[in-house]
C-alpha cells in the first residue's frame, strides 16, 4: 500500500473515467490528461484502464509500504525520492518505506503517477475515478491509505516505446465547428478564429471559463448533449469549455467541439495562460 502523507493542491484518483452512464446524469470523469495518463501506464505495462494519481499544480508527499515500481509523467513537478531527484517518463523501482515528494509543477499543471499494477481503490459504475456524488470522497486527503497489488516487472525485458511528448507551451486548440456554430454572424466566426483568449480564475475539472468574451446575445437551446471539449457560450458571451467532471447536457449554444489533443493540452494550463482556437469543418 502507499500512504499519502502530505496530499498537495488537489490529488485525486483516477482512470479513463465512467464510459456507458450519461444516460443516468453521469459524469465520465477520468483523467483530465489521457495522453499523459496512457502513457505512465504502458511505461509499467499496467493494463489501459489502470486507475493513477492525477497531482494538480502541486503534488504531494507519498510513503511506500512495499517494494513496486512507479511511472511520473505529465506536468515537471521536481519529483524527488528520499531526497534524491528523479527522472520522469521511465519505470522506476521503489523500495518499502521510500519517500516520493513533489514541489509546484513549473511546466504544465498535471502529473500523473502510476504504479505497478495500477492502484486498488473501489470501482463505482466500472470506474475508480474520484468524483463528488459517486465515490466516498472526491479526493485525496492527508493519512489516506491506498492498496496496491504485489507484482514482478522486469526493467529490462520487452521493447523500447517510443513516446512523442506533449508541448505545454503549445497554446493552439484544434476544434470543430459545434452544433450551434453557424447561429453566428461571420464577425463573429472570425472573432473565434482569430482572437486570443485567456483563461480566467474559473477553471477545474467541471470547465474552463475564458475572460474574454465574444459580443453576441445567443439565445438559450433546448438542452442537449454535451462532452469534455464542449465549448459553449452563454447568453452574455461568455466562453466555458467543458472538461472531464462536466455534466452530461448543457442549455448554453455549443458553438466548438475540440479534438482529443487540445483537450489534454487545455488539461495542462492554468490561470491567464493564452489559448487559440483553430477551427476545422467536419468532413
Amino acid at each position: 500500500m502507499i500512504e499519502i502523507i502530505n496530499s498537495g493542491f488537489y490529488t485525486s484518483v483516477q482512470d479513463k473515467g465512467r464510459i456507458g452512464f450519461k444516460n443516468f446524469g453521469v459524469p465520465i470523469s477520468g483523467a483530465m490528461d489521457q495522453q499523459s495518463f496512457s502513457w505512465a501506464n504502458r511505461l509499467l505495462n499496467n493494463l489501459t484502464n489502470s486507475a493513477v494519481l492525477e497531482m494538480s499544480f502541486k503534488g504531494p508527499k507519498i510513503c511506500f509500504h512495499e517494494d513496486t515500481f512507479i511511472a511520473i509523467t505529465g506536468a515537471f513537478m521536481d519529483p524527488k525520492l528520499n531526497g534524491f531527484s528523479l527522472e520522469m517518463n521511465k519505470p522506476i523501482g521503489i523500495k518499502k518505506m521510500d519517500i516520493l515528494q513533489f514541489g509546484n509543477a513549473i511546466s504544465g499543471s498535471r502529473t500523473y503517477l502510476s504504479v505497478l499494477g495500477g492502484l486498488q481503490t473501489q470501482k463505482i459504475l466500472g470506474s475508480r475515478s474520484q468524483f463528488k456524488g459517486i465515490t466516498t470522497i472526491e479526493r485525496i486527503s492527508k493519512r489516506t491509505v491506498i492498496p496496491i497489488k504485489k507484482l514482478s516487472f522486469n526493467l529490462f525485458k520487452g521493447a523500447v516505446i517510443k513516446h512523442t511528448m506533449m508541448n505545454f507551451d503549445k497554446n493552439i486548440l484544434t476544434a470543430y465547428e459545434g452544433p450551434e456554430f453557424n447561429l453566428l454572424p461571420e464577425n463573429i466566426k472570425h472573432q473565434l478564429s482569430f482572437q486570443k483568449f485567456h483563461l480566467s480564475h474559473l477553471n477545474n475539472r467541471m470547465g474552463y471559463q475564458l475572460k474574454e468574451k465574444i459580443t453576441i446575445k445567443l439565445p438559450q437551446i433546448w438542452t442537449a448533449p454535451v462532452l469534455p471539449g464542449t465549448v459553449q457560450c452563454t447568453p452574455e458571451g461568455k466562453l466555458i469549455i467543458l472538461m472531464q467532471d462536466a455534466q452530461v447536457t448543457g442549455g448554453y449554444s455549443r458553438l466548438l467541439q475540440l479534438d482529443d489533443e487540445a483537450i489534454n493540452c487545455l488539461a495542462q494550463k492554468g490561470t491567464n495562460d493564452l489559448l487559440q482556437f483553430r477551427i476545422k469543418k467536419l468532413t
